[in-house]
């Protein structure tokens, strides 16, 4: 009696509803790889289904959108259009164009089970928000036509230079200037940039080269002179053969854009190109990416992959994870984790202040709100000066707040004060990472949160880590206070000018004797630094520094651009370790550390590490160098 109890409770037990995973494919919504038709209807139309029926059915506990292996096109024509303000993405009004729109998802996956999604135009493939646990994987992403030419240099001299552009790439040249024409778009070159013939990156040089003007004239059916109108010579005229990229420095569409969600997940994801960032996340927290490449398309013979950074992090907390993941050949860093300061514009009363977002490119985005605790600081040396609660914050225009706090201030909150946000800070892990022959720096860290940068090699033309800080620039805000710098290899970073030392701990403050210390508790220890410029570190304004047990070794791989010449230069910064590090290669035998008044008396330097100590320097003051 007993046994056909059980067995009767077992079968009820099979009839009971329980958590079922759903899966829809796209296929049953008439959408097939390997065509060039327009799949966005059918794709859109198969992931609403799929939100409304795990958001809704009882006892859903998921579910996947699946696609067969194999090509799929995206034109804008049935995009879904959203105004939406992303941060450092050129806002406006004007709506951007999302191709899949996972809004107010839960639980979900987007498996491409291999496919490759084909981009047209300014269009955004994903747009993730208000979401919990969407994972992404297993898929490519390109454009059939990037929105940045790819030319081989023919001819140059000291005037100008000749391109041949690529076959896939349409242009016009009118009234002298040069068009890109994308698929019907009007796109105005205003930047270009050298790239080495080989693949390798970024030309060795001085890097961007900014406020020129130029004529173009069209000499053959794809090739074209760019004649310089600015007065004088160009200094540094592109190689023959080598590649320049014909750029509108239009911060168009990002290849993921993910806004207050959290539990995001990008897994197995290439991406080709993007004509803004690769991954760009704001508000947001939990957001992984593993087992990923920002790569440009080798198979078509480009060179270049996003761009601007592969990937981006403004205002998010809780963990940004990025592991086993290779950048090469972006237009920018290959990661930034930031924070917003708000400028404040006046203090209305005893609980309410006025500010703004100070740099365009922030503007519109959400950077605060009810129940955060925001830090108030000078802007010159954006020491703290108090902490308050939000009780509510009310955004006016895109770049305007005013903000109500739960109790009388405890400070005077003066114009050009800044806030930090406290409430949203990310710890970060970015580990076995490869970043390889992008412009600009490695990544750049400002987060107050647990950074662990471990395992990774760095061959960036910049600094390959760069710590800062302003409220004079970006207004990037975050004073780290919890860094380890690990078991990396870095290779010839200062080829170009980003920066002044492979690690470049440079927030741009001014420093008075009696001001605080902006950044804490630093440590570098047990990497492998190849250095084709003289410094290895540069500090300002650190309170904890330990470079420890380091292998640097100065070669003559490429030019040196001397924009720091001695090894370690440290300003304004106090507890400092120098210790059981290998400096080899350098000038006499020697690499030298310099310091400033205030750091001498607190730096601790160990002997047989092939350092000198040159003469104490005067106080600089100055943040920007």
């Amino acid at each position: 009696m007993k046994k056909q109890i059980l067995t009767l409770c077992a079968w009820l037990l099979a009839l009971t509803p329980c958590a079922l995973a759903v899966e829809i494919s796209v296929a049953d919504h008439g959408v097939r790889p390997n065509g060039t038709s327009d799949a966005t209807a059918g794709v859109r139309a198969a992931l609403r289904a799929l939100i409304d029926k795990t958001n809704n059915a009882p006892g859903a506990e998921g579910g996947t959108l699946a696609f067969e292996p194999g090509e799929y096109h995206f034109y804008p024509a049935h995009a879904c259009a959203l105004v939406r303000y992303i941060s450092n993405h050129d806002n406006g009004r004007f709506p951007r164009l999302f191709t899949l729109d996972v809004r107010g998802a839960k639980n979900l996956t987007i498996d491409g089970r291999g496919a490759r999604f084909v981009m047209h135009g300014d269009v955004t493939p994903f747009l993730i928000e208000d979401s919990t646990n969407i994972r992404v994987q297993n898929l490519t992403i390109d454009w059939a036509v990037p929105l940045l030419y790819e030319g081989t240099v023919l001819a140059s001299d000291k005037g100008g230079f000749e391109v041949r552009v690529r076959d896939d790439e349409p242009f016009e040249v009118d009234r002298g200037a040069f068009v890109l024409r994308p698929e019907g778009a009007h796109y105005v070159m205003d930047s270009f940039y050298e790239f080495e013939a080989d693949g390798s990156g970024q030309s060795a040089g001085p890097g961007d080269i900014w406020g020129w003007t130029y004529n173009a004239k069209q000499t053959g059916e794809k090739s074209v002179r760019f004649d310089i109108t600015n007065p004088g010579e160009m200094r540094y005229p592109p190689k023959p053969g080598n590649i320049i990229f014909l750029r509108d420095n239009l911060r168009a569409a990002s290849a993921f854009f993910v806004q207050q969600s959290g539990g995001v997940e990008l897994d197995n994801i290439t991406v080709f190109h993007a004509p803004g960032m690769g991954l760009i996340a704001q508000r947001s927290e939990n957001i992984t990416m593993r087992r990923s490449r920002m790569i440009p398309n080798e198979s078509l013979g480009r060179q270049v992959a996003v761009n601007f950074d592969a990937t981006h992090f403004v205002g998010c907390r809780g963990s940004v994870i990025v592991e086993d993941c290779e950048f090469r050949n972006m237009l920018d860093d290959a990661l930034n984790v930031q924070g917003v300061y708000l400028q404040v514009v006046r203090q209305i009363d005893a609980r309410t202040i006025q500010a703004r977002m100070a740099h365009y490119q922030s503007q519109g985005h959400v950077v605060v709100g009810a129940g955060d605790r925001l830090r108030l600081a000078r802007p010159d040396t954006l020491m703290p000066v108090g902490e308050a609660v939000v009780e509510r914050a009310v955004r006016r225009e895109p770049d305007g707040w005013t903000i109500t706090f739960s109790a009388p201030l405890p400070f005077e909150a003066r114009t050009l004060d800044v806030l930090e946000n406290l409430s949203w800070i990310a710890d970060v892990v970015f580990q076995r990472n490869k970043v390889d022959g992008n412009r600009a720096r490695g990544i750049l860290i400002s987060t107050s949160g647990a950074v662990r940068i471990e395992q990774n090699r760095f061959n960036a033309t910049g600094a390959a880590i760069r710590i800062s800080g302003d409220a004079r620039s970006w207004f990037e805000s975050g004073p780290v206070s919890d860094v380890l710098i690990k078991n990396n290899e870095i290779v010839n970073p200062m080829r170009c000018a980003y920066g002044y030392a492979a690690i470049d701990i440079a927030p741009e403050i001014t420093t008075p004797d009696d001001a605080g210390y902006y950044h804490r508790n630093i440590r570098i220890i047990e990497n492998r630094f190849r250095l084709c410029d003289g410094g290895v570190l540069f500090a300002r304004s650190v309170d904890g520094l330990v470079f420890d047990n380091n292998t640097v070794v100065r070669a003559s791989d490429f030019p040196s651009l001397k924009r720091q010449e001695d090894a370690i230069v440290a300003e304004h910064c106090r507890n400092i370790q120098v210790s059981a590090n290998r400096f080899t290669g350098f000038e006499g035998g020697i690499a030298r550390v310099t310091l400033d008044t205030l750091t001498a008396p607190t730096v601790r330097i160990t002997e047989n590490q092939g350092l000198e100590l040159r003469p104490v320097k005067t106080r600089q003051r100055q943040g920007q160098r």
